[in-house]
Order: C-alpha cells, then structure tokens, then sequence
C-alpha cells in the first residue's frame, strides 16, 4: 500500500463534499446520468430514496484535520 504523506483529504480540499445530503445528491446524480448513458431507465423514486438512506447511514464520523 502506498503512503501519500499527510495531505489533505478530499473532503477538506472540496467545500461540496463537506455537506453529507449535497455529497449524496452528486452522487445519486452520476449514478443516473451512468445508467441511462448505459441503457438502464432513470432511478425510480422509491430506489433513489433508499440508495440515499444507504448512503447517508454509511457516512461515518469525520477525521479531524491534519494541523
């Protein structure tokens, strides 16, 4: 595994990650704009909503900043 030192996360570099529901939604979006590139009908209601309950419930506590 590789070491990258002490950068700063990915959340910490982008204020948009930072809000759980807006991080959410960006990904709900791709996910929808992917399927239907692939073929796949648009999310229905019911399955974008547990997909975001999903996520939301996998979102852990926040590492602290490195100082």
């Amino acid at each position: 595994m590789n070491d990258f030192g002490q950068a700063p996360i990915l959340q910490e570099h982008c204020p948009f990650l930072r809000d759980d529901a807006e991080r959410v939604d960006r990904i709900l979006d791709v996910v929808e704009r992917n399927s239907l590139i692939e073929g796949l009908p648009p999310l229905s209601n019911e399955l974008r909503e547990r997909l975001r309950r999903q996520l939301l419930d996998t979102t852990g506590p926040r590492p602290t900043p490195a100082e």
